[in-house]
């Protein structure tokens, strides 16, 4: 399925682009990462599936050097014509990456891991090119809240979610920017995995994504995660 995936990212590359420029939601999720990051003194940063390369941009402009690799041939193409000073490449995330061991001091992923049919070895990879101590921070769109439907009161706020499967892995298609594959995963699954392959937990966000007054500002849309690479 990988391949199939890849190609519907290649078809979606110009709308995604373009519509992430323009989105809140996107701009939110900016205002976590920069809150997070907000200098680097030369440190090796990896944009895994870094799209059309706003983040790896970003990490760049404040002191990191940086390496975006995309699965998407069409997203490298826009990101090498957008950031030419950048060192992007067109890699599978999913398959073994060509770096050697201990290269980076922080793996960055964002949006990436609920469009990835297969991320175990996504993250015993991270743990192979990763430092020890360094960092493996990720977002996804919220598992718990994502693929829920909104209740509304007689005034049309937007005050719940309902969902009826959460526990369970399973697949749809999103329709945002062309057709995407989502794979959702109970967030205990990406925990686990993280445990796994030798990730500590430094800290989660769950930031507020919708304005309160059409809809429940209580409610996440998305998940933000970063671990430390352990010693075992």
């Amino acid at each position: 399925m990988q391949d199939d995936i890849i190609s519907q990212w290649d078809r979606a590359a110009s709308t995604y682009a373009e519509g992430q420029e323009c989105s809140e939601f996107a701009q939110s999720n900016k205002r976590v990462v920069k809150a997070r990051f907000e200098s680097f003194s030369g440190e090796k940063v990896l944009d895994l599936g870094c799209g059309y390369g706003a983040y790896a941009d970003y990490f760049q402009s404040i002191g990191a050097d940086v390496t975006g690799i995309d699965g998407s041939g069409k997203m490298i193409e826009i990101a090498r014509e957008r950031y030419p000073a950048i060192n992007f490449s067109v890699m599978d995330i999913t398959a073994p990456l060509s770096f050697e061991n201990d290269r980076f001091d922080v793996v960055f992923s964002n949006q990436v891991f609920m469009d990835i049919e297969d991320i175990d070895n996504v993250f015993s990879e991270c743990r192979r090119i990763l430092k020890t101590g360094g960092i493996l921070y990720y977002s996804i769109v919220h598992p718990a809240f994502y693929d829920c439907h909104w209740l509304e009161d007689s005034n049309g706020f937007k005050y719940a979610k309902a969902m009826d499967k959460y526990i369970k892995n399973y697949h749809f298609k999103n329709d945002y920017w062309g057709e995407t594959e989502h794979f959702h995963r109970p967030l205990s699954y990406y925990l686990n995995i993280a445990a796994k392959n030798g990730f500590v937990l430094k800290q989660t966000c769950e930031p507020v994504s919708y304005d309160g007054i059409g809809k429940n500002s209580d409610l996440p849309l998305f998940f933000f995660a970063e671990y430390i690479k352990g010693n075992i």
